[in-house]
């Protein structure tokens, strides 16, 4: 069962604090994204001590880690924890000491397991994901001269080179895969720093304290149908019996049109990746965001009922999603088939699965393994396998990135290839999977109607992948399928300010999937579903 880190655990990570010393410097950094404030990093520095928190409401996350150096710069400690920022929970706890030429590092998950081990390293600092303040202390350190640091990632496990070079008041720090731009003050004193290829500026507070970050609290939810609606929303809950582990239940909403007469057509909807409600929201990214809800209601407008549910270990449902793989998601669906096939006011030979993302590749895993299912809808899906997929996520912010010299952007797009490929941060059981699934086999075996939508600006799965879909998928013999292509829409169906990247998600404000992508998905399945009959 998930637990978080006991306090004990935590405090044996600790050592007694070094006497008091005095501030050379304290500040706010502030996270800024397409004119949208991200998250916020306080930090503190005296001679010996650097110590940040770091706030993302974004990515649940808050970080707070402290490192102690000797008189030559050299790291001697290294404490930090990363929280569940809303829940105010510990995630992961790292430990690292200095001994002699080496750091004795120790890793303590939220589950309580612990893992040490020793680095052949002496560094000069240590990076923390998503810190910024960490560079700006370095173009400090540096004073004007250019240097190079020993940098040791505990999350890579890995020590890499970091470079800073000055221009004036502008000083250029090269990481290996992400070059920043810092800026000085008239103080001296770096007031900004630039990270072109995620498109953030950092920018240092004009005041001591700022009013409390937002995105901190989540909505309630609600999944009642609203007052007059032509449809019902019954509040339900699916039995899983997975085939490891104890049985639990998907907590879900099952919409079913007034109009018409039962038994009805039904759809199941499948989300993308990484724990989603029932509505698939993306708070606080994208506040508002609710598409599978529209769908849902669109859908009872022509007569088809759906069924959604919280992803396992989400909202109201049970089970562990730490360590599930796709086909114990795709597992999932098939209960949630079985579930909706009893039910007396659907039909069970007209049941549609529409996916969104990874939702995209489940449907088809799911079809290809039982011939009843009367269509599938794959929005966003992918054809590629996960790796291909992480290389151009990787490479295409270096691509577009403003400021990049030939030479540096083809020198980061190949070190970003390499991390790709490298994967040494320790990865999941689900992302061990993805990286190696291969779409295609399974869509060949898709005999079913298939409609595929996709964002013509989806800057996570290339629209590109689409036409291979639709090509392997008529090649293999299926005689119905169909293909959209959305122009000015990203990954989400949402029209993009700007070329469809994630960078901009938190400015939409346009949170509402268009018309005209949920009338062609309620045309298509209403055909194929032969609603209203």
């Amino acid at each position: 069962m998930h637990r978080t880190l006991s306090a004990l655990a935590v405090m044996a990570l600790l050592v007694p604090a070094v006497a008091q010393e005095r501030t050379l410097d304290a500040g706010i950094l502030r996270f800024v994204q397409g004119g949208v404030e991200l998250g916020r990093e306080t930090f503190r520095r005296t001679e010996t001590v650097f110590e940040t928190s770091t706030s993302v409401p974004v990515l649940n996350l808050k970080l707070d880690y402290r490192t102690t150096y000797d008189a030559s710069g050299r790291v001697q400690l290294f404490e930090a924890k990363a929280f569940d920022l809303v829940a105010d929970t510990i995630r992961r706890a790292y430990h690292a000491i200095a001994d002699g030429d080496s750091l004795r590092c120790t890793q303590i998950e939220a589950s309580g397991a612990e893992r040490s081990w020793a680095v052949a390293a002496a560094p000069d600092l240590v990076t923390a994901t998503q810190s910024v303040a960490a560079f700006a202390e370095l173009v400090q350190r540096a004073n004007r001269s250019d240097t190079s640091y020993s940098a040791w990632s505990p999350e890579l496990n890995q020590l890499t080179e970091i470079t800073v070079a000055f221009r004036g008041d502008t000083a250029d720090v090269q990481t290996p895969t992400l070059p920043l731009t810092a800026i000085l003050g008239p103080d001296g004193r770096v007031s900004v720093v630039e990270i072109a290829v995620q498109r953030v500026r950092a920018e240092r507070a004009g005041a001591e304290t700022l009013p409390p970050l937002e995105g901190l609290t989540r909505p309630e939810p609600n999944y009642e149908a609203p007052r007059g609606a032509p449809f019902t929303a019954e509040q339900v809950w699916v039995p899983v019996n997975p085939e490891q582990g104890d049985a639990f239940e998907l907590a879900g909403t099952l919409t079913v049109p007034k109009a018409g007469t039962a038994p009805y057509p039904a759809a199941i909807m499948i989300t993308g990746s990484g724990g989603q409600n029932r509505d698939e929201e993306l708070w606080p990214l994208v506040e508002g965001y609710r598409p599978f809800r529209q769908t849902a209601e669109r859908l009872a407008a022509v007569g088809i009922a759906v069924l959604r549910v919280d992803d396992r270990g989400v909202g109201g449902s049970g089970g562990a999603r730490q360590n599930a793989t796709t086909p114990d998601l795709a597992n999932d669906v098939r209960a949630q088939v079985d579930w909706i096939r009893a039910r007396p006011e659907i039909d069970p030979d007209r049941i549609a699965l529409i996916g969104h993302s990874e939702g995209g590749i489940i449907g088809p895993m799911v079809a290809a393994t039982d011939s009843r299912i009367a269509a599938v809808v794959i929005m966003a899906g992918s054809s590629k396998n996960g790796v291909e997929i992480l290389k151009d996520q990787a490479t295409w912010p270096v691509e577009t990135a403003p400021g990049l010299s030939p030479e540096r952007r083809a020198e980061l797009v190949e070190l970003a290839l390499d991390a790709v490929v490298a994967d040494t941060a320790n990865p999941s059981a689900w992302i061990r999977w993805f990286r190696t699934y291969d779409p295609l086999p399974t869509a060949r075996e898709v005999k079913q109607p298939v409609l595929i939508l996709h964002g013509a600006l989806d800057r996570q799965v290339s629209v590109g992948q689409a036409d291979t879909l639709e090509q392997v998928m008529r090649e293999s013999g299926n005689p119905d399928v169909s293909k959209h292509i959305f122009p000015r829409l990203n990954h989400l169906f949402l029209e993009s300010l700007t070329d469809g990247s994630p960078s901009e998600y938190m400015a939409l404000t346009d949170v509402e999937v268009p018309d005209r992508v949920l009338d062609a998905l309620a045309v298509w399945l209403a055909e194929r579903l032969k609603a209203g009959q």
